[in-house]
């Protein structure tokens, strides 16, 4: 899922004034669940961007197009906190068995419909796969789909075999079946994303480039629908009566507001346009707690924040200059000054929330960066050496794309830019742009050094490392190596937790510090504050945007 930055949605002056207290009014109440459900069952939010590419499953990137796809949509499995942990439950599917040897995976559907009525069927969840894995598609998550071992999904995908070769077949209306060429430890988690979304046939091929762009285009199976699908502005998603489980869904509407802007946000939550936050800077999170009004949850996201490179550049071609400008970053300097204290400093690239069987990733593996001694301006001159270019720092102009025109966007380029000068000696020049256009640049490989943020799709280090193979394309970085590609692959084909440690291990210190190929910056770690009229929200990390509506619903809301 990468990381959306996008222009400022401007609010009217006086709610920008508006830093006071009345927003979340009733939450003041000694116990507003105590009252019952309010009549009007309706939330708002928003999210830290100014549009969404497509809401089409095959071709979303980002993660707030997942967000709303969550709760439009129905994958075959749901992630939901059972317990008081994250689990995934079946969700289109009703329940599914696997074979002894691993590689057959038998689904049996539920019984459940469109919003338009239509019955959702088997065929429908294997046309959506296979249309993911199509080349015509260009979908930039089929690698993930081929790295899990389908049967003939990466012949199909590089445009050497069929769809028909391919190991997904609907056995009849109600049974799906999964052939894997080989067991693959993670797949059960993958059954939740996106990509395991049925599509209809018949709507793709009606709307063509125009599916996913407006709610008139798609169908909905999941707890809400959209009503309106404003991009740039608003999606508003109301009950699905058609939902098979819509005794489970209180809401009767649930708005996303675009807004890229923070401050336009934090003013629009105290003033209480919107009812939920993310707060990614002390002072918001200070005068938020000082309120006394919210509930309030820290969260350990996983997610990174990282800068990666051009690969094809001249510079960034070598491996020295590449190490120098990644250890010349102050990563604890860098959460202090820019992310105020909120976050961690990243020396690793699979973030602290990632486990791996039983255990936690990070508590079993150093990260990589956190020791290294060598010098990063000796690299620098002796890279500049390497390639045959004038070995003075001074002479060294490199241009950094930031995705975002903001104005904390703008501080993270001036720290860039003032870091490598300090540093390195060399000059940086910072390239402001809207997500879209940004967005647009990096797929066509028209960038030198970049930065986004990378969210975990699922609960294994894989979702973080296999992105970084030869030919995934997810980040178009334009990097190969054939010992990093074989030990996700070792991972890939065994179910043996202890070997695939080692495999992450050795592949995580050959992408940060034998090729520095990106640079980790810092773990997310955000509060999130609520109206306190607010109920019943799940918070599973491995959701998008680590939320879940299906269950929610206000109890002594007052406006």
């Amino acid at each position: 899922m990468k990381r959306n930055k996008l222009f400022a949605m401007v609010l009217a002056s006086m709610m920008a004034l508006s830093i006071g207290l009345t927003g979340c009014s009733g939450s003041g109440s000694k116990d507003p669940a105590s009252k019952g459900m309010d009549k009007d069952q309706h939330i708002t939010v928003s999210v830290p961007v100014a549009n969404v590419k497509t809401l089409d499953p095959s071709k979303g990137t980002d993660a707030y197009a997942a967000y709303v796809l969550q709760e439009s949509m129905e994958a075959l499995a749901r992630e939901e906190i059972k317990d008081g942990k994250d689990q995934f439950v079946p969700d289109g599917a009703a329940s599914w068995k696997v074979s002894d040897d691993g590689k057959v995976w038998t689904i049996n559907l539920r019984e459940s419909k469109w919003s338009d009525g239509k019955d959702v069927t088997a065929d429908q969840y294997e046309y959506a796969i296979k249309r993911t894995l199509d080349q015509k598609t260009a979908s930039q998550y089929a690698y993930l789909l081929v790295n899990a071992g389908i049967k003939g999904a990466g012949d199909y995908n590089e445009g050497k075999g069929s769809a028909d070769n391919v190991g997904v077949k609907a056995k009849d209306k109600s049974t799906l079946e999964i052939t894997l060429d080989q067991p693959c430890a993670y797949f059960e988690k993958l059954l939740s994303f996106k990509l395991f979304i049925a599509q209809r046939k018949d709507l793709v091929e009606k709307y063509g480039d125009a599916y996913g762009t407006k709610a008139e285009t798609l169908v909905y199976n999941g707890p809400f629908k959209i009503s309106t699908f404003n991009n740039g502005e608003k999606v508003e998603l109301v009950k699905n009566d058609q939902y098979w489980d819509k005794a489970s869904v209180k809401l009767d509407k649930l708005t996303i507001l675009f807004m890229s802007d923070q401050n336009s946000r934090m003013n629009a939550f105290m003033s209480g346009q919107i009812d939920r936050v993310t707060v990614s800077t002390s002072n918001w999170r200070d005068k938020f707690a000082e309120t006394k009004k919210y509930n309030v949850v820290n969260t350990n996201f996983p997610v990174t924040s990282y800068m990666f490179f051009n690969t094809k550049n001249k510079y960034f071609a070598n491996v020295k200059i590449r190490k120098a400008i990644s250890l010349a970053m102050d990563r604890e300097d860098f959460v202090k000054v820019i992310r105020q204290g909120i976050g961690q400093p990243a020396w690793g690239w699979v973030p602290p929330s990632m486990s791996i069987g039983n255990n936690e990733f990070r508590t079993k593996v150093e990260e990589p960066l956190k020791n290294i001694k060598d010098d990063p301006k000796q690299l620098l001159i002796d890279g500049l050496k390497e390639i045959g270019e004038d070995p003075d720092p001074s002479k060294v102009v490199i241009h950094y794309l930031e995705a975002g025109t903001d104005e904390l966007t703008k501080e993270d380029g001036d720290y860039v830019m003032n870091t490598l000068k300090t540093k390195l000696g060399i000059t940086v020049k910072v390239d402001y742009m809207e997500w879209a256009q940004c967005n647009d640049k990096v797929n066509n490989g028209e960038y030198e050094l970049s930065g986004m943020a990378w969210g975990g799709d699922y609960n294994d280090p894989m979702t973080f490392l296999d992105m970084w193979v030869s030919g995934a394309g997810i980040v178009p970085n334009f990097w190969e190596n054939k010992e990093y590609d074989a030990l996700i692959e070792d991972a890939k084909t065994t179910m043996d937790q202890a070997k695939r440690l080692e495999d992450f291990k050795k592949a995580e210190k050959l992408l940060l510090v034998d090729q520095a190929v990106i640079i980790p910056e810092n773990y997310q770690q955000f509060p999130t504050f609520s109206c306190k009229f607010i109920k019943g929200i799940q918070e599973p990390l491995f959701a998008p945007v680590s939320v879940e509506w299906k269950y929610a619903y206000t109890s002594g809301r007052t406006q």
